[in-house]
């Protein structure tokens, strides 16, 4: 497994089970690992101290990781950075997976996941230097 020892890791995901599996296999890598159960907490936790990578679930209660995507990649823009981001759903299809790497995801993974796949990912993201083309 990856070590993420001096990394921070939002995890962005409605559901209390899923968010603390992926807390756990975080931590266990030496992460920080910072939680949000919707959109708006991510954001303004984002804003107050932004995390190496996103782990975020597509379909979050009102709104999606897809709109999550957008606002931080704006955030980005702004502070001239870069914050990989992994999408995770439990609505997993070929197009879907499309859809999610076209959008800017770094890595789409669906559920059920392997925590060490999860833990793979993030280390792979923030691993790889960002695309500098806009």
């Amino acid at each position: 497994m990856g070590n993420l020892a001096n990394r921070t890791v939002l995890v962005v995901e409605d559901d209390p089970d899923t968010r603390e599996l992926l807390r756990s296999a975080l931590e266990d890598t030496g992460a920080s690992v910072v939680t949000a159960d919707s959109v708006e907490a991510a954001l303004e936790t984002f804003r107050q101290s932004p995390p190496h990578a996103v782990i975020a679930d597509i379909r979050l209660g009102a709104s999606d990781g897809y709109s999550l995507l957008k606002s931080i990649r704006e955030l980005n823009l702004e502070y001239k950075g870069f914050t990989p981001m992994i999408a995770i759903t439990g609505f997993a299809s070929p197009d879907d997976k499309q859809r999610a790497l076209a959008a800017g995801f770094d890595a789409y993974i669906s559920k059920p996941f392997e925590p060490a796949n999860v833990v793979s990912a993030v280390t792979s993201a923030l691993s790889t230097p960002p695309d500098p083309t806009p």
